[in-house]
């Protein structure tokens, strides 16, 4: 990599205006650069300059089909932001109709979504989705509190970059790429312009397009980089320094905002960015002579994030160099010439081989054989970006890691393939808040304030304490020392204790007669095996202490203090894509406790419950069908052991826990329409939808003799969101039964 100094900016790119950065800024401009000589007295070489502007710059591949159109060729090119993304991909040997189908082809959701899918986390990390938990992890560290540097950490962005340039793949200096190639970033310590020249091509890009504040910044050569726009967002200076006699310019920067459009904090950002970018292009057109062509396409309400209309951008960018054929012709080669230069230019996208080894580096607390259990490419296989791509994201699941890389190196053994992990710098330690509140609107409200910390890799095999603290109807102390035995981290024991209080209603009918306050404190120990991403399976045994005391209600209720203990077993698989309106997959939940006099149980009873959901959809319309049931085997189980329904979706036109039994069974089919998608950041979408719900309840702990089946409807709004699933819904059920309620969180 070189590094040539441009104009500063540090002094009007102060950090306060960084901070501010979310993700309206997440495309703006960016810059790029390289640098050799022409060879003297041949014919003009002609070096393609791109500037920046998000979506926007995709008009750059319109540009270059009428470029090939017209045989003018292309001996070097420099970008910034979008330009470098799409020079780069150009420069690799991807040739514009190509480039044209991959855009467009693209799903840019998921290629800025930083997550990978939710079938591809850590098992342990998706049992958090069902805590009321919101989504920013803060880091402890140093006595303080740590956020990452940016709100997307860029991973699906180098990963679709990575496919994008598959054929660079073993191409360290940009000079040896079929067309020479540099990309500008800028250093956020500095402000000074950074041309990479040499690495790894997606890695290069990426950095000319890290937004400060939205996009992680981006670590090479010991320097922090973020988008280039800031320094030189049409790098003309670096395509003649690279190889140009003439340069043709792409100018498709965004605007200025009007008066009317600086609306927020956000939007003044914005407008700071759009003049550092203008401010750095307007001082390289004052380097453009006679014989070089500026490109400037009118993009007219096209934006910056506006990368559903790919094909606008293209058709203009096509429209805007056909309008200077004229000027562009005199640099056409003939026919064949052209033919012979692109035969070399152009490569076929043909995989990229196989490797005899497959390992890490640049890990400090990880075990990288934790790591490769997750890697399910094997060394002799062929390999494919997708299939790199699929383990990168299963080893970016696990939540240790900021970024994940790889590269591949030829070394005395052959091919090796080097993944190349980067530790979270704001780890290993973490916290996390949450918020759930329920109600019926009939005196049955749930509140609870949840903390969770969270402290990784203890050891080498990689063993984590987990605390949690909740304060609420329900309230506890939870704490759980995870332990794997082995390298690969498969099988794992797991010593818990937890001390707590929470209040349960007393229903007779519809009416609410008591309040049980219901003190526990447990200790226990579980064995198990995690079962890769699907979920895992735990057996231990567990140690209680139940006060159940009178809160409220009549004083010839019955209260009760016991010991209950015995084995216990438990198993999770969870493939649903989201915890709340999944839109695909299913996940099955099966419990078992058996108390056991011999254990030290005051009493013998077991408790079965198991639960199974499963979603599919079409477009945005999505049914998702849960089944659930419960038994005491007749054994005489507790009543502080009971299972419970009504609710929120569990009998939603009846009070929160107002049946309560020995032995259920529960259906529930619900329809749901995304009618307004989210950005990822914010979650998934807004829904509306409606549920069908029917359930049975044996050994009614109210006395009422079973009664049927019970059924329920619901319609309601919802939202799935940072902060955890919303719902604001009615419900009704049999005898004109009907209520209004309110879910936020997971209470």
């Amino acid at each position: 990599m070189f590094a040539y100094p441009r104009r500063s900016v540090a002094r009007v790119l102060a950090p306060a205006h960084c901070a501010a950065l979310g993700l309206a800024l997440l495309f703006q401009a960016s810059a790029w650069g390289g640098a050799t000589a022409a060879t003297p007295g041949a014919a003009p070489r002609i070096g393609l300059a791109l500037s920046g502007g998000g979506a926007r710059g995709l008009a750059h591949i319109g540009v270059l089909k009428v470029l090939e159109e017209l045989r003018v060729p292309v001996h070097c090119v420099t970008g910034t932001s979008m330009g470098a993304i799409v020079g780069g991909a150009y420069a690799s040997g991807n040739p514009a109709d190509r480039l044209e189908k991959m855009v467009r082809g693209a799903d840019w959701n998921d290629v800025f979504r930083d997550q990978p899918e939710r079938r591809e986390i850590s098992s342990r990390r998706k049992v958090d989705d069902y805590k009321t938990l919101f989504a920013p992890e803060w880091g402890v560290k140093n006595g303080g509190l740590a956020l990452p540097k940016g709100v997307i950490a860029g991973v699906s962005i180098e990963a679709f970059f990575r496919v994008m340039t598959e054929q660079a793949v073993g191409v360290r200096d940009f000079a040896k790429l079929p067309i020479p190639y540099r990309a500008i970033a800028a250093d956020i310590e500095t402000g000074e312009a950074v041309v990479l020249a040499t690495g790894s091509v997606p890695h290069a890009m990426r950095a000319s397009m890290s937004v400060p504040g939205a996009i992680a910044p981006v670590e090479i050569g010991g320097r922090l980089l973020v988008d280039g726009g800031i320094a030189n967002n049409l790098p003309i200076d670096e395509a003649r320094k690279l190889c140009a006699d003439v340069v043709i310019a792409v100018n498709i920067s965004t605007p200025p905002l009007k008066r009317s459009e600086i609306t927020s904090a956000l939007s003044v950002s914005a407008q700071l960015l759009n003049f550092l970018g203008k401010a750095t292009v307007d001082e390289q057109l004052r380097n453009l002579r006679a014989s070089d062509v500026l490109i400037a396409p009118d993009l007219g309400d096209i934006s910056a994030g506006s990368f559903e209309r790919s094909a606008d951008a293209i058709r203009i960018g096509e429209e805007a160099t056909r309008k200077l054929a004229d000027r562009l012709r005199r640099y056409s080669l003939p026919p064949g010439e052209y033919a012979t230069l692109r035969s070399r230019q152009t490569l076929a996208r043909t995989g990229l081989g196989k490797v005899d080894e497959i390992r890490f580096e640049g890990l400090t607390r990880t075990n990288p054989e934790v790591l490769r259990s997750l890697v399910q490419l094997k060394p002799g296989e062929e390999l494919t970006e997708e299939k790199i791509g699929e383990d990168l994201r299963r080893i970016y699941g696990r939540g240790d890691f900021e970024s994940v890389d790889y590269r591949i190196d030829h070394g005395p053994a052959g091919r090796v393939m080097v993944i190349t992990p980067r530790e979270k710098e704001w780890g290993p330690d973490y916290l996390r808040f949450g918020l759930g509140l329920a109600t019926d609107f009939q005196g049955e409200n749930i509140f609870n304030l949840l903390l969770q910390y969270r402290k990784t890799w203890m050891n080498r095999l990689g063993g984590e304490w987990l605390t949690e603290a909740q304060v609420g109807q329900s309230s506890y102390l939870h704490t759980e020392f995870f332990q794997p035995v082995h390298e690969r981290g498969r099988y794992f024991v797991s010593p818990y204790a937890r001390i707590g209080r929470t209040s349960r209603g007393v229903f007779f009918g519809e009416n609410r007669i008591a309040e049980y306050d219901v003190a526990d404190a447990r200790v226990g120990i579980d064995g198990g095996a995690t079962l890769g991403t699907l979920g895992e399976a735990r057996l231990g045994a567990i140690w209680r202490r139940v006060d159940a005391s009178l809160d409220t209600g009549s004083a010839g209720l019955p209260e009760g203090r016991e010991t209950t203990a015995g084995p216990r077993a438990l198993a999770i698989v969870d493939q649903l894509d989201h915890a709340w309106f999944a839109r695909s997959g299913f996940r099955a939940v099966g419990s078992a406790y058996f108390a056991e006099k011999s254990f030290g149980s005051d009493r013998g009873y077991q408790r079965l419950e198991g639960s199974i959901t499963g979603a599919k959809s079409w477009g945005a319309h999505t049914v998702n069908l849960t089944l659930a049931a419960g038994t005491d085997l007749h054994s005489g189980m507790p009543a502080y052991e009971a299972f419970s329904l009504g609710g929120p979706l569990r009998l939603s036109a009846y009070r929160i826990g107002e049946f309560s039994g020995q032995r259920f069974g529960y259906g529930r089919a619900m329809y749901y329409n995304r009618a307004l998608p989210l950005p990822d950041i914010l979650g998934t979408g807004v829904y509306v939808g409606g549920a069908v719900e029917a359930a049975q309840m044996h050994g009614r702990f109210d006395g009422l003799p079973f009664g049927g089946t019970i059924w329920s409807g619901s319609v309601f709004l919802g939202a799935n969101t940072f902060a955890g699933p919303a719902y604001f819904g009615a419900g009704v059920g049999e005898a004109g039964r009907f209520s209004l309620y309110l879910l936020l969180g997971a209470p």
